[in-house]
């Protein structure tokens, strides 16, 4: 974020810089491109030649360096982007029981589908989908409930995902939808872990 906001901080300086050097030029009666030869080839005598070229040199100079420093904004705003989904996508929650156990097994996930927007990895166990856990879940029918009666609304999933070898607890959001391009409210196949 600091790194974000100081590149941002030197963009509106370089720009501030940059108009500067514009008004430099106007003062001189010339903008940036105007040819500083009369027509017959000749240098003008109407202005300064040698300080005209020089801020145009520093105008270059500034607006690759604006060019450069853009890419670098734009990198860390997707850089940024991308943290901030994976803190709130990624957050470990408290379990509802200590003895809440997986009851289902995500086994594919379609591209761009409502599960991998909501970050459903293959392999994810399901501890809590809603309301239904390992108690309830009633051959995963209360489930499919779950399912059609959250249509577009956020739907909170506790998934065990093994990460360097350790599993770990993890809360997503998962918002079922019709509309997303595939098959399925979805998007991804779930299938129960035998008890």
């Amino acid at each position: 974020m600091e790194t974000t906001q100081a590149l941002m901080k030197r963009r509106t300086e370089l720009e501030s810089e940059i108009r500067a050097l514009e008004l430099d030029l106007k003062s001189l009666g010339v903008n940036r491109t105007e040819p500083l030869v009369d027509k017959d080839g000749f240098p003008r005598a109407d202005i300064d030649i040698v300080a005209i070229v020089e801020i145009r040199r520093s105008l270059n100079y500034k607006q690759n360096d604006l060019k450069s420093l853009m890419k670098e904004i734009e990198q860390s705003l997707v850089q940024l982007h991308q943290q901030q989904q994976q803190q709130q996508s990624a957050k470990e929650p408290e379990p509802k029981r200590p003895s809440a156990r997986p009851f289902a097994r995500i086994s594919m996930v379609a591209p761009n589908s409502p599960a991998s927007d909501a970050g459903f990895l293959v392999g994810d166990t399901i501890v809590q989908y809603g309301c239904v856990d390992f108690e309830n879940h009633n051959d995963l029918k209360l489930l499919i409930k779950e399912t059609t009666d959250s249509i577009d609304k956020r739907l909170k999933v506790v998934v065990e995902r093994v990460i360097d070898g350790e599993p770990r607890r993890l809360e997503l959001e998962l918002v079922p939808n019709r509309g997303w391009g595939g098959d399925g409210l979805l998007g991804c196949y779930i299938l129960p872990i035998a008890k």
